[in-house]
């Protein structure tokens, strides 16, 4: 029984354990008494943001209500996305892709965070963002298929988080940038030890590649909070929306990646060490004030030039959000 469970009424929760029987014997046609289909349709829908696993289920239903001698009985008919035939096999399909990333993701990485990470990342690099795909919405299209847009990178991540143990849930609302303007959108939201964060995996997809694999891997919406996310998504209202939020595991903060002020003296020692390992440096600011002071003194000044390693032959970006500065060297 999960936690979305245990907060149902005993009406709910009694429709909720009805739903899942109907689920697993893959029947085309559920039966409630007593049940209005407003009532039905609620909880199921709910249901199935909670479980994106059943992913040959559509949101889409219909049913009709007959009465007498006192009682109804509400024909329930879900929509499926595949031939109720090949269901069975599907399913298994995909719960073989999702239990071997798992192993994998557990076999690798040392620390549940680190799995997480290893998880968000595989999503990352093993999935194209492509409209129109079949199943482009759903976990499968994405975990099976590697073909998604944002909703089914979104249910992948969520099937793969309650997989290892992690309350994980979806939010909608909208997504706001230079390229695209303001268009609707699915994200993560995820619990851990310290309070809830906010996971964007398409976003951390981008779709336009400066070379090698690795370019197309971004961590800057791994792990936010609800106000820095605001500077570039914004949230429907009627949803569950976290209220207490951590900060300990912000990928750039976890790493060391992360001044609350701009300070040379500190930028620097954070580059010299990433660049130690790597062509770049990437340092996160807790406001796009001080960001823009970083990018003031070391790029229009040209300071940055007297960071050991670097010559004159360097690029730079910032992040949607304006709070990160990306150094790399040509």
């Amino acid at each position: 029984m999960n936690e979305y469970h245990r907060l149902l009424s005993a009406s709910n929760q009694r429709c909720y354990n009805e739903i899942v029987e109907y689920i697993e014997s893959y029947q085309t046609e559920w039966l409630f008494c007593d049940m209005s289909f407003a009532f039905v349709s609620e909880v199921y829908k709910s249901f199935l943001d909670n479980h994106p696993e059943y992913f040959w289920l559509s949101y889409e239903c219909n049913g009709t209500t007959k009465t007498g001698n006192g009682k109804s009985v509400l024909t329930f008919r879900p929509k499926f996305e595949f031939p109720i035939s090949q269901i069975s096999d599907i399913r298994r399909i995909f719960d073989k892709a999702v239990d071997a990333l798992v192993n994998k993701a557990k076999n690798t990485a040392a620390s549940l965070y680190e799995q997480i990470l290893y998880l968000h990342d595989y999503l990352v690099l093993h999935t194209d963002y492509v409209l129109n795909a079949a199943h482009c919405y759903d976990a499968y299209g994405c975990l099976v298929q590697h073909n998604a847009v944002c909703a089914g990178y979104a249910a992948a991540f969520q099937v793969l988080m309650n997989k290892i143990g992690i309350q994980c849930g979806r939010t909608s609302g909208w997504s706001r940038s230079n390229l695209t303007g303001e268009v609707s959108h699915v994200w993560n939201y995820v619990k851990l030890s310290d309070g809830y964060y906010y996971i964007d995996v398409t976003w951390d997809d981008p779709i336009v590649s400066y070379g090698t694999t690795q370019d197309n891997l971004s961590h800057d919406y791994f792990c936010l909070d609800y106000n820095e996310l605001r500077l570039t998504h914004k949230f429907e209202s009627n949803q569950f929306i976290p209220q207490d939020f951590g900060k300990r595991y912000n990928y750039y903060q976890y790493r060391g990646w992360f001044l609350d002020r701009y300070s040379f003296s500190e930028l620097q020692s954070l580059a010299i060490r990433q660049l130690q390992h790597a062509n770049r440096f990437v340092v996160k600011f807790n406001t796009k004030v001080e960001a823009d002071k970083a990018i003031n003194d070391l790029i229009e000044n040209k300071r940055v030039f007297s960071i050991p390693g670097l010559n004159s032959r360097i690029s730079y970006s910032t992040s949607k959000s304006g709070l990160i500065l990306k150094v790399s060297i040509k």
